[in-house]
């Protein structure tokens, strides 16, 4: 055996320890019938869960609200990202100061973000859902309370808290191009427009790709910030996969059932993800 292979066993194991195995047993459970209520206990059920699951009209849902929810996020992170950080890579006053400021939410938990917006679009004491809402005349609007408005503000939320990682990386590729580019096309008299679709973007190709799929695995996955300000409400809402997974296990106590929407949602993410990642390492 090669000496970098040999030094790469103990950290392969770690992390077949860690991921391999959780995946087997959630794919072993996603086969069983298996409620925690049941005397007596786990039984094979073959693609039942499956079955159940697809025949669901919460899943259908939970899918299209996950859909919804994740290409808003994402797109809407990316190109607020971008635009920061084609901003703040220019030589402004206090821009270090600036961005120290746009970062500062990546380093809250999501269920200190899912808390705070929870606050401020409260109809009742909320910056946003009690006093701006009224001073415009629409006081009677709850910002939670409403089906449609209730999904725009996690989604707001989620993008408040996650958008400074794009910002990063996208402010990280920007200032990896040589500047001699920007001087050339300064010399040919280059609009910023022709300066920005030739160098910047292609330049911030293989960035844009990493943040993207960043963002996008962590959309699919997003529960905290739903969690704490919706619950997945009003009605079905803001009820995304992984919502209706903690809801099926944790409530009905449907393990096999739960297991199956893990696994499924793992596959949509894999789904969504290879190509992006077959581009990357090309």
């Amino acid at each position: 055996m090669r000496e970098e292979y040999r030094l790469l066993l103990p950290a392969v194991a770690v992390l077949a320890l860690l991921v391999a195995v959780p995946t087997f047993y959630l794919f072993y459970t996603s086969f069983l019938n298996w409620f925690l209520r049941d005397p007596e206990g786990p039984t094979f059920g073959g693609l039942n869960n499956y079955i159940r699951l697809i025949q669901s009209g919460d899943f259908r849902i939970s899918l299209v609200v996950t859909l919804i929810f994740s290409a808003a996020s994402v797109s809407i992170s990316l190109l607020i990202g971008l635009g920061l950080a084609l901003l703040f890579s220019e030589k402004l006053r206090g821009r270090n100061i600036m961005r120290t400021l746009l970062v500062m939410p990546i380093v809250l938990p999501p269920v200190v973000v899912g808390f705070t917006w929870k606050f401020i679009l409260s109809s009742e004491v909320g910056i946003i859902g009690a006093y701006f809402m009224r001073l415009i005349g629409l006081g009677d609007i709850s910002l939670l309370g409403d089906p449609t408005l209730a999904l725009a503000s996690v989604i707001m939320a989620d993008i408040w808290g996650k958008m400074p990682l794009p910002f990063l990386i996208f402010l990280a590729g920007i200032a990896a191009i040589p500047p001699i580019y920007y001087e050339s096309a300064m010399i040919d008299g280059a609009s910023r427009w022709h300066t920005f679709k030739s160098i910047t973007l292609p330049h911030l190709h293989k960035p844009l790709i990493v943040a993207l799929i960043l963002r996008t695995i962590d959309a699919f996955n997003s529960f905290d910030v739903i969690f704490v300000m919706t619950k997945g409400g009003p009605g079905m809402a803001t009820h995304t996969l992984p919502m209706l997974g903690w809801k099926v296990g944790f409530y009905y106590f449907d393990i096999g059932m739960a297991s199956a929407i893990g696994v499924l949602l793992l596959l949509l993410v894999i789904a969504v993800s290879m190509p992006l990642v077959r581009r990357i390492s090309r």
